[in-house]
């Protein structure tokens, strides 16, 4: 009887090697290879720098009109309170409806709004109370776009680049937030305030017509059109929460870190004016310096790819965040306060980005708006 032959270890496929750091930065932009991926973050990054050129000459046309620290909170809370209150709502749509269309009709909403309050500003009529309204119609119309864009960008990332989508178009939301403000602070010197609100509503025409290039490959999930309502909607969605206990716990630090850590965020014309004295110009390099910190953090995840610990990087992240808002509440010297707020852009995005990827990843096709939204409820100062 013939011997059997042994085989050799040499001859055994070989693992796949991990990553080398040169390798992860070839692969850094991999996401940017599919083509409708990139007009989908380039729209999205133009209308995002005309959103924060908006909420910048915002804030200082509130504190304008007021003097008061107390309606500029109002302000930022009747903005945030529709997607608290709407975010699930955004998801459900996410799920039944036809994103795309979803998408149009909510950039055409807000394209609107920005434009309307632009010309109320120039001719003016604008009062507090219009600006407060404004930005809860705004808010609304967010609290449906938020939630069906982050589930669009599943649909058109491949799922081996979805990692790296999402922290790209991370990215590119916070870049945004970089130069908007800087964008923002020089619009309000040369053309006031109603120029930055027509500058972002001219923005929103570059994601309208990205859409128009785009097909998404699952533009609304067959399971959850064939569920019996919107009660049914929610019992599938707490009953998902109720079997992924390491997620709950994630968005309650998320919710944690966003209800003690946005208040400050807001009252940052505050600090500019009366606290560091830095004026609107300050105003604007306090909001990039956050933004700067944000990219930096987006393209972390993006190079780091699968290859990190992730339940380590998470800890890591919180900590810092709230090393950064302390420092930051603490600090009258402006390149420290500039300093912390990079390191809590940083720590924010990069802990959202991974807590995206992971919902995603792991989310049920029919249930992927509805679990997006729960982040988007909990983490509401990142949309895009």
């Amino acid at each position: 009887m013939p011997e059997t032959p042994q085989t050799s270890p040499s001859t055994e496929p070989p693992l796949s090697p991990e990553p080398t750091p040169a390798r992860r930065w070839a692969d850094i932009g991999a996401a940017l290879q599919q083509k409708e991926f990139r007009y989908l973050i380039t729209g999205s990054f133009l209308s995002n720098i005309g959103s924060w050129m908006q909420s910048m000459a915002q804030a200082w046309l509130v504190l304008q009109l007021t003097n008061s620290p107390f309606y500029l909170g109002l302000d930022g809370f009747a903005g945030t309170v529709p997607i608290t209150l709407f975010a699930f709502g955004g998801g459900v749509v996410a799920d039944r409806f036809d994103r795309r269309r979803m998408l149009l009709a909510t950039q055409w909403a807000m394209l609107a709004l920005a434009l309307i309050l632009g010309l109320m500003t120039q001719f003016k009529l604008v009062r507090v109370g219009w600006v407060i309204l404004f930005s809860f119609f705004t808010g609304m119309a967010q609290s449906i776009a938020w939630p069906v864009y982050q589930t669009a960008v599943g649909d058109i990332a491949r799922p081996d680049n979805l990692s790296n989508a999402i922290a790209l178009n991370s990215t590119q939301f916070n870049l945004a937030r970089l130069i908007g403000p800087l964008a923002g602070a020089l619009g309000l010197s040369f053309f006031g305030t109603a120029g930055c609100f027509y500058a972002n509503a001219l923005s929103f025409v570059a994601l309208i017509y990205a859409l128009s290039f785009i097909r998404f490959t699952n533009a609304s999930s067959k399971g959850a059109r064939q569920e019996a309502g919107w009660i049914q909607s929610f019992r599938q969605a707490l009953a998902y929460m109720a079997s992924e206990t390491s997620l709950a716990w994630l968005l309650f630090l998320i919710a944690v870190s966003t209800i003690l850590g946005t208040p400050l965020i807001t009252l940052l014309p505050i600090f500019a004016r009366d606290i560091l004295q830095i004026g609107p110009s300050g105003l604007g390099l306090l909001v990039g310096s956050f933004g700067a910190g944000a990219v930096i953090g987006g393209l972390t995840v993006a190079f780091l790819g699968n290859v990190f610990d992730k339940g380590r990087f998470i800890m890591i992240s919180i900590f810092l965040y709230v090393i950064g808002m302390v420092g930051f509440a603490l600090s009258r010297f402006v390149p420290f306060s500039m300093i912390c707020l990079g390191l809590a852009g940083f720590s924010m995005v990069g802990f959202a980005a991974v807590v995206n990827a992971h919902i995603q990843l792991t989310a049920p096709d029919h249930l992927r708006g509805r679990a997006i939204s729960l982040l988007i409820f909990t983490d509401f100062h990142e949309p895009e």
